[in-house]
């Protein structure tokens, strides 16, 4: 009957059944299968009938205990007389009696068939005597092993192992003995004297009938051990290339970077990555684009000389690692090995009758680095070239320059203080407020964040908002202010400051959150804000990077009440379809233009076309970066609806915003 091997754990509980009788066995047995082995539940069920039958019949016939040295039934006992080293038996040492599996096949076969069925999971197990003569083997074991049972009965556990691991043997016995506790080791077994296994060894000390010995077993691991060969080398190599992959390449850059700080050498890197690589796939398919990756990594190989190490780092990227002797040698060798990577890389592909020219862009690093030193990494080193080799082109090798500009720990500790100041609470909001332009009364306010940092005081929105989007924290704060502003509005509203609106600058990483919808719903749910009284500001880079996404959009949270408005207008793309494709109501013309207003006919045409424009599509303009009152007179003949700036009131915190209507510095529109 088939039978699977069992784990680890249920082959220990085997190993201390050994001093069991064979009914306890059994019994154990029979639980055991009960999880691992269904099939073998049945024959189990029969052993335990034979077993509870009366003392007749087949169980009278059942032989006596077979004294050592075991002889196979059914042949001539040879005793010590064939063995290969005969040793007398200890005159003080009563002699094992443990029944042979085969010696009940015929009085107890449903029985004698279930327990070897169990025993054959083991490769090898066996029980000797303290002198490490074989007392009992398994059937399974003498198939394993190769040996006929009466031969085997003559030999010890040492004739069994290599002479140059018989040390480890005793060693291995000893801690068994003295632990009292199972105990493995891995050696090998001669299978018929001549053929080495590799096995793991497993020693539990028994005391079996009163005679002290150990149960063995043994499982062959060469086969686990090649499993774990081909499980290492897919690990470690790319399945397209046959060339080491990135995980290979990091322990490779740990070792090489190590090796250079003790021997005082030096170590380059060099990332290359091949220019535009997605129009293979596109145009001929991606069977040719792998056609083509395996070839250039041919190419790669056959350029690289000895020493020089080839991986595979990504889609249509590889990498090259050396050593060298001093920083220059370093350098020259990396610039070598770039020359010709790159004119391998040059030369015509073909697939399927179709020529294809390929170039490449390579970033290149040293380590140690002269500025930088241990403290850098080679991969980011040259990863870092090879983004400004991407941006000069392509079809160029950069080398890493090392960057002293303290500027860099400047921005890494803001980067830092940021996180803290996220979760310190260190924000708050500014407004400034919006005026009609002829009357000056306000109609509006822009909320505005500012970070009140522990240390530096007031950091400006420009340094810290970029800081924001590249490490991913826009979102939180773009929804905190958003939660904010509808809040402090709705709080005004209570003391009697009723705003037409508050505006709400986002952030393009904000707008394309899948979640950006639902987190406006839950702020005007959670404010029981209007949400005719939201302006969302959004800049023209916003809308164009995904126009038909941004059109969903804006549609959705227009479809609530929502307003928006074009923020910077006339700074970002010189198209204006889409002032006609998406549905707005605003647009705030550029400081930029405001600043040079009275000076510049150029200002002044522009802002005129603007006026105009907006007028066309019923459109309300608002100037921003209004300062002076000959630019504000000069708007309103314009035509310009709306103005904000420093003219009216610079931004300010909730508090300080009333108290200029307080103080009738500041007063509302009238409603009409």
């Amino acid at each position: 009957m088939p039978v699977k091997r069992t784990t680890a754990q249920r082959l220990n509980t085997w190993l201390a059944l050994a001093g069991q009788t064979r009914a306890a066995v059994r019994a154990t047995a029979r639980a055991l299968i009960a999880t691992t082995l269904p099939s073998c539940i049945a024959r189990f069920a029969t052993a335990d009938a034979t077993a509870a039958m009366p003392a007749t019949g087949a169980r009278e016939a059942l032989p006596r205990p077979i004294p050592l040295p075991l002889a196979l039934p059914g042949s001539p006992s040879r005793g010590v007389q064939g063995s290969k080293t005969a040793r007398p038996a200890s005159a003080s040492l009563t002699p094992l009696h443990l029944p042979h599996p085969a010696a009940v096949d015929e009085a107890e076969p449903a029985a004698s068939i279930a327990a070897e069925a169990t025993l054959a999971a083991v490769d090898f197990l066996a029980q000797v005597d303290a002198s490490l003569r074989f007392c009992y083997v398994s059937a399974r074991s003498i198939d394993f092993l190769g040996y006929h049972r009466d031969y085997l009965s003559s030999l010890t556990l040492h004739e069994l192992v290599p002479s140059a691991e018989t040390a480890e043997l005793d060693a291995l016995v000893a801690r068994a003995q003295h632990s009292g506790k199972l105990e493995t080791a891995t050696l090998h077994l001669l299978k018929s004297l001549t053929t080495p296994i590799c096995v793991e060894l497993r020693v539990l000390a028994t005391h079996t009938q009163g005679v002290p010995g150990f149960a063995l077993a043994a499982f062959e691991v060469s086969r686990w051990r090649d499993s774990e060969a081909a499980l290492r080398h897919t690990l470690h190599h790319d399945s397209l290339t046959g060339l080491e992959n990135l995980t290979a390449l990091k322990s490779a850059l740990d070792t090489a970077q190590a090796e250079a700080i003790h021997t005082h050498t030096h170590a380059a890197l060099l990332l290359v990555d091949i220019d535009d690589f997605q129009r293979i796939n596109r145009a001929l398919g991606y069977d040719a684009g792998d056609d083509m990756l395996r070839e250039t990594a041919r190419r790669i190989q056959h350029a690289a000389r000895a020493g020089e190490r080839v991986v595979r780092v990504a889609s249509d990227g590889f990498a090259v690692l050396l050593s060298a002797g001093t920083s220059a040698e370093a350098a020259t060798a990396a610039e070598d090995v770039a020359r010709r990577v790159l004119s391998a890389i040059a030369q015509p592909y073909r697939y399927r009758e179709q020529h294809t020219h390929l170039s490449a862009s390579i970033g290149a690093a040293i380590f140690p680095d002269e500025v930088e030193q241990a403290s850098s990494s080679l991969l980011r080193m040259a990863d870092h070239a090879l983004a400004q080799a991407k941006t000069s082109g392509g079809n160029i090798v950069v080398f890493h320059v090392p960057d002293d500009d303290p500027r860099n720990a400047e921005r890494l500790n803001l980067e830092a203080d940021l996180y803290e100041g996220v979760r310190n609470g260190e924000f708050s909001l500014h407004f400034q407020p919006i005026t009609e332009s002829r009357s000056r009364g306000v109609v509006g306010v822009e909320a505005l964040i500012r970070w009140q940092h522990p240390v530096h005081g007031l950091v400006p929105p420009v340094a810290f908002i970029p800081l924001a989007e590249s490490i991913g924290l826009i979102n939180y704060l773009g929804n905190w202010v958003l939660k904010a502003a509808c809040m402090q509005l709705v709080q005004w509203d209570s003391e009697g400051f009723v705003l037409d609106y508050i505006s709400v600058n986002v952030s393009p990483q904000q707008f394309r959150d899948k979640r950006f919808t639902q987190n406006v719903k839950d702020a005007l749910q959670l404010t029981g804000l209007d949400p005719s009284r939201l302006v969302f500001e959004i800049t023209e880079s916003l809308l164009m990077h995904d126009p038909e996404e941004a059109t969903r959009l804006l549609e959705a949270l227009s479809a609530l009440g929502i307003a928006f408005a074009i923020d910077d207008f006339g700074t970002g793309y010189s198209s204006l379809s889409y002032l006609q494709r998406f549905p707005l109501s605003k647009l705030k013309i550029d400081r930029s233009f405001i600043e040079n207003l009275l000076t510049s006919r150029n200002n002044q045409a522009i802002v005129t076309a603007v006026v105009g424009l907006a007028k066309s599509l019923g459109l309300e303009l608002v100037a921003e970066g209004v300062e002076t009152e000959a630019q504000r007179d000069l708007l309103i003949e314009m035509g310009c609806d709306q103005i904000q700036g420093w003219l009216i009131c610079k931004a300010l915190p909730a508090g300080e915003l009333m108290r200029c209507f307080q103080d009738k510095t500041l007063f509302l529109q009238a409603p009409l």
